[in-house]
């Protein structure tokens, strides 16, 4: 019965534009009341009940990068498996794939593979370890193809500075290339991955050695070139299998047009360090930082791609975590996954719990904005964000209807101090 009164509420609706409509030409273009399939009725029902009785739930949604090497209990799967929405696994843990999809059948499981080194480490009396983290094993390349490894100018093998073992492999290489993409494509589908997560999609020649080069490539832009080459047929076969493509292509606020070149042949990317840096340490708005970084996510968002955005907060840091998480809201429609990162590289334990994660947002009522005061705010049918990305000043907003803060204080006025952010939530009605 519902949705009789609502068809004929649109009904009506669209009949009234139809007839009030100063040009029908535009309408008819449109609109062809004679043909069914511009009618899209059920869609538009689903919308409008949503706006008329608010049913959204739209609470944040969290990844987990897990990369150590330590079994994970019934009970840490009982309880991590319904709260996130994305799981990282190194291809070890490929056991993990059902035992956590039987908790959560919704949950998006993904492998780690760099696409950028092969790992001496991971060979046992010179055969390669059966899982990898990588897509080619050191052993296979070391013995077959010796000319897959990236080399500097004096024809030396180039290694990731503080990551030993690892060996930069030339991805600029076709057979390179469509290996990786078999060896990764084949794993998925064994092990009943949903997907990969590959780390080091990297744009600058000199990433990981500082100031040493390697010897093929003279410029970034050809670097990029060879990267985008390699992501064009590792999507061709993930394409395929059904499967997903994610990129680690952090920093490239730095780099403009790298995260949108990238992003054309992937369903999604990670920022591993987005807006926050450790306690204190957050990023501003200056040409380079906080916009363009978080404009990324919007670019994803508008493509119905996946953006997984990790600040780097600790529990202890309120601001940090808040300057975060309602930057997070400011853009994220749906695609977007959060998780707090306090030491750099410890993927162990999940990012911890937090009752916000709870919150009900409803339905984004528009796109983030900046007031004249400069802040950026963003209101949603069940809660209202802002966010103030200046490195100095504090602004006062005075609201048009009473609030909740963060700790549950009804409030009419607020004070957004620099590099933070907040989120109230309507009051119950």
């Amino acid at each position: 019965m519902k949705k009789v009164v609502f068809r004929l509420v649109l009904i009506v609706i669209i009949t009234f534009t139809y007839g009030c409509s100063s040009d029908k030409n535009d309408v008819e273009n449109e609109l062809d009341v004679n043909d069914p399939s511009t009618l899209d009725i059920d869609e538009d029902v689903q919308e409008l009940e949503e706006i008329l009785t608010d049913t959204v739930v739209n609470q944040t949604k969290l990844f987990w990068l897990y990369l150590h090497h330590e079994e994970i209990p019934d009970a840490t799967i009982e309880t991590e498996a319904p709260r996130r929405d994305i799981i990282v696994m190194n291809a070890l843990f490929h056991e993990y794939v059902q035992k956590f999809k039987a908790v959560n059948p919704d949950l998006k499981m993904l492998v780690y593979k760099d696409l950028t080194s092969t790992r001496s480490y991971a060979v046992e009396n010179e055969v390669d370890d059966e899982y990898i983290p990588t897509g080619v094993g050191y052993q296979y390349a070391n013995t077959n193809h010796p000319e897959w490894f990236l080399i500097d100018e004096n024809d030396n093998r180039l290694e990731y500075t503080g990551y030993a073992d690892h060996w930069q492999m030339d991805i600029g290489n076709i057979e390179y290339q469509q290996f990786w993409a078999d060896q990764v494509g084949d794993e998925l589908v064994a092990n009943g991955w949903d997907g990969v997560l590959m780390d080091n999609a990297i744009y600058r020649l000199d990433t990981y050695h500082e100031n040493v080069f390697p010897k093929n490539y003279e410029t970034d832009a050809e670097f990029q070139f060879a990267y985008k080459s390699m992501l064009t047929t590792i999507n061709s076969r993930l394409k395929t299998d059904n499967k997903i493509g994610i990129a680690n292509i952090t920093d490239t606020r730095l780099h403009p047009g790298v995260w949108e070149d990238y992003m054309q042949q992937l369903n999604g990317a990670l920022d591993e360090w987005w807006l926050v840096f450790g306690n204190g340490n957050y990023l501003s708005d200056y040409p380079e930082g906080y916009i363009p970084q978080i404009n990324e996510v919007v670019v994803n968002e508008l493509e119905d791609k996946i953006t997984l955005v990790q600040p780097h907060t600790s529990i202890t840091d309120n601001q940090g975590f808040y300057y975060a998480f309602a930057s997070y809201w400011l853009v994220n429609n749906g695609n977007t996954y959060f998780s707090e990162q306090e030491i750099t590289d410890a993927y162990n334990d999940p990012s911890p719990w937090r009752d916000e994660y709870n919150w009900n947002f409803g339905k984004a009522t528009s796109n983030y904005t900046q007031l004249e005061n400069g802040l950026y705010q963003r209101e949603f049918t069940r809660a209202l964000v802002f966010v103030n990305p200046s490195d100095s000043g504090s602004i006062q907003v005075d609201l048009d209807t009473p609030y909740l803060n963060e700790v549950g204080e009804e409030v009419s006025s607020i004070v957004v101090n620099a590099l933070s952010g907040t989120v109230l939530r309507k009051l119950s009605e």
